[in-house]
């Protein structure tokens, strides 16, 4: 089988190519990639698409590995989560008033990021998903790689075949029971950042996925801020590592169809983040902090 690999922006175009070739072929896609598989009178050919990130044999291996221990360490437990609903980002209430309110500029200073280290792995580690050893291991994998393998664990995969230029049948391939593992790592850790969001109360600003922005207290120094406090007990019983960053500013614009926010720190932005009106409206602006 002769393989190739490119980038994904030129699957459409491969395929309307083996369609005018009238040429029957198979694709099986997944969130981050997509292959073509095909055949002429020559060879079999295997063309992987994917975002420029191609994935080594090593991290293909990684994956197996990976998917097997968890199904092995979850044979027989059952997995406690039913389908809650995962707070995976919030933005504070007093916001809400951004969505109507086209061109309007708002910034905070004083601003406190705590993260917690390598969340997913540590969550995986903490509900007995993966042993020490395989979480050691992942730990020194470039971040790309790093989350791409641990989101394997829910990959389901699609697969469609095409003869004489139509589609003749679609598959799709999932393992519920890993899936279901991923969205309680997920949810557990909503959950504690839910928790934190709401300990410190009128100094919280946003969460996103692992990380909690929030003002200082001026009334005390970084090192005893009550809000870094209350989010290191959360942490701590919760047994995850975190880690404390100041930053000079978060700025937040509405530029009609978005918000814009950015977080600044030594003059830069350090990161942004755009949120959609509509999704702002469904899941961080409700008067009662609940979301969609």
């Amino acid at each position: 089988m002769i393989v190739l690999r490119t980038h994904h922006k030129q699957l459409g175009e491969y395929q309307q190519y083996l369609k005018d070739c009238n040429i029957d072929y198979v694709i099986k896609t997944t969130t981050n990639s997509a292959t073509i598989e095909y055949a002429d009178i020559n060879d079999k050919y295997k063309i992987m698409f994917t975002d420029g990130q191609y994935m080594s044999i090593k991290e293909m291996i990684l994956q197996k590995k990976l998917k097997k221990e968890v199904t092995e360490r979850t044979e027989n437990k059952q997995i406690n989560y039913n389908g809650e609903r995962i707070d995976f980002y919030r933005f504070d209430s007093s916001l809400k008033y951004m969505v109507d309110t086209a061109g309007d500029y708002i910034e905070f200073t004083n601003i406190l990021e705590m993260d917690i280290t390598k969340a997913y792995y540590k969550m995986a580690l903490n509900l007995g998903y993966i042993s020490e050893k395989t979480y050691k291991v992942c730990l020194v994998l470039p971040k790309y790689i790093r989350l791409r393998l641990i989101g394997s664990i829910a990959t389901s995969k699609i697969i469609e075949t095409y003869k004489n230029k139509e589609l003749v049948k679609i598959e799709v391939k999932e393992d519920e029971q890993l899936r279901q593992i991923w969205f309680h790592i997920c949810y557990n850790v909503g959950k504690i950042m839910l928790e934190c969001a709401e300990s410190i109360e009128d100094y919280f600003i946003f969460y996103w996925v692992d990380g909690i922005y929030f003002q200082r207290n001026m009334n005390f120094g970084q090192t005893n801020d009550p809000s870094i406090q209350i989010i290191k007990n959360i942490f701590q019983k919760n047994k995850l590592e975190y880690s404390v960053n100041q930053l000079e500013r978060i700025t937040l614009q509405n530029y009609n169809d978005e918000l814009i926010l950015k977080c600044w720190k030594n003059g830069e932005v350090k990161s942004n983040f755009s949120v959609p009106h509509k999704k702002v409206r469904k899941y961080v602006f409700d008067d009662d902090k609940q979301t969609a």
